[in-house]
């Protein structure tokens, strides 16, 4: 168990079960509390504050340009408030009791630069968690899941040999090369907070509650408390070839990053594949011969490094080596009418929820003018009742007319003499009797 307010720090990388943890610690804040731990701030994870203190653009949703690489270290617009860092820090602060558990994967994607930065900003004590898994089962998750998160447009067989440095003049970005390479990751990290103070869980499916086991046991929490049912599974082969060809098309028409989020990702995906059981016979990504090799033999480096580190493990290092089974990648030219619909109707679903919530606030913001309207007139009419209180009597009616538009005057005219008609009522004229105003019955 770690020390009475130690800041965890779990970096993931991707792909290695964290969504599990992140929904099972944000669906359970309270208990956690209860139990000495602070999953600091209200959402699923700490992606935005993190992203405000390294100024890394993780607001796809308010990024201005149109769909283009995800550059999402360098894109100027997306950026959270550095304001969001400041909050959450000042929660961590006040809580002088507990342990803080703070997690995002984004975390295993910067340099050494930026990862001190992170460190200061945590504070001390801190330790770090890293979620590994095996290679093979990590990289054809990365490809699909750009389609969802990333409007990736890369065919799989490219990707992969820009991704394993076979394309010299587009290689991967530097961040996605530092969290793949596990055992570079962990070594890197061990040298800025001491082996000591850095702890590796070996994600395995044949071990599926050795994964939260091994955090509840970090953080003092009861059995189980982190486990949960949600899980974020990788798309088919066919739904992400899919939203590829989706992704090209919306590019090549000019859609831009807030209709990709709004429509595409919290919709077409979310409300879509996500929601589907995939049927036993359904193609998943599977890596071509070549690329087994790779991530085979990357696995045991992998695991070599993370033994020479001297940090805490947990689980078996050896399952980093395990072989995938292998097909050569065919291109998908025909999608299932059953998914693309199930995809088409997520989106149609995203934009009527986006129009239900666009009415809402107009309705809101209609009832707020209405109410200031009201106001506004209130206090004209009392300033006006008390200017008209400080003129003569004689000059009253001059002054107090001079205050109004004829357009107003004349209204009002309109409105005392229908008023008076309704009522039977009206001033008498000398030598004339009164006019009753009667309805026809």
């Amino acid at each position: 168990m770690l020390p009475a307010r130690t800041r965890l720090l779990h970096i993931g990388p991707m792909k290695t079960g964290t969504t599990a943890v992140q929904a099972a610690a944000s669906g359970r804040r309270k208990q956690l509390l209860a139990h000495g731990v602070r999953y600091p701030g209200r959402s699923f994870n700490q992606v935005r504050q993190i992203g405000g203190l390294i100024g890394w653009s993780v607001d796809v949703w308010r990024r201005t340009g149109r769909l283009g690489p995800d550059l999402l270290d360098v894109e100027a617009s997306g950026v959270p408030d550095r304001r969001l860092w400041n909050e959450l820090r000042a929660e961590i602060d006040a809580d002088t009791q507990r342990r803080v558990f703070i997690t995002h994967e984004f975390v295993s994607q910067v340099d050494d630069t930026t990862a001190a930065r992170i460190v200061e900003a945590v504070g001390e004590p801190v330790h770090i968690c890293i979620t590994v898994r095996a290679p093979a089962r990590i990289v054809p998750s990365l490809w699909a899941q750009g389609m969802r998160d990333d409007a990736q447009t890369e065919p799989f067989e490219d990707w992969l040999r820009r991704f394993f440095g076979r394309d010299v003049e587009q290689p991967a970005s530097g961040r996605f090369q530092r969290a793949y390479d596990h055992g570079d990751l962990v070594q890197r990290w061990a040298r800025l907070v001491g082996s000591q103070n850095v702890t590796v869980i070996v994600v395995d499916p044949s071990q599926p509650t050795l994964m939260t086991g091994a955090f509840e046991q970090m953080l003092g929490l009861p059995d189980g408390m982190l486990q949960w049912r949600t899980s974020n599974r990788a798309l088919t082969a066919v739904e992400a070839e899919l939203f590829r060809t989706a992704n090209a098309e919306l590019r090549d028409r000019g859609a831009d990053w807030r209709t990709f989020f709004e429509l595409v990702r919290k919709g077409a995906v979310r409300l879509g594949p996500e929601r589907r059981e995939v049927g036993p016979d359904e193609r998943r990504v599977t890596l071509p011969p070549w690329a087994a090799e790779i991530v085979t033999a990357d696995g045991q480096r992998f695991a070599r490094a993370i033994r020479q580190s001297g940090v805490r493990v947990v689980g078996d290092l050896d399952t980093l080596a395990v072989a995938p089974e292998t097909a050569e990648w065919h291109d998908i030219e025909q999608i299932p009418v059953a998914i693309a619909a199930n995809a088409l109707a997520g989106a149609v679903l995203a934009g009527q929820l986006q129009r239900d919530k666009f009415q809402a606030q107009l309705n809101s913001a209609s009832a707020r003018v209405a109410k200031l309207h009201a106001e506004l007139m209130t206090e004209r009419s009392k300033t006006l009742n008390e200017f008209a209180a400080t003129i003569p009597s004689s000059q009253r009616a001059d002054e107090v007319a001079a205050a109004f538009t004829s357009h107003e005057l004349a209204a009002a005219l309109k409105h005392r003499l229908l008023v008076r008609l309704r009522h039977g009522r009206t001033h008498s004229v000398p030598g004339r009797p009164p006019f009753r105003h009667t309805r026809n019955t």
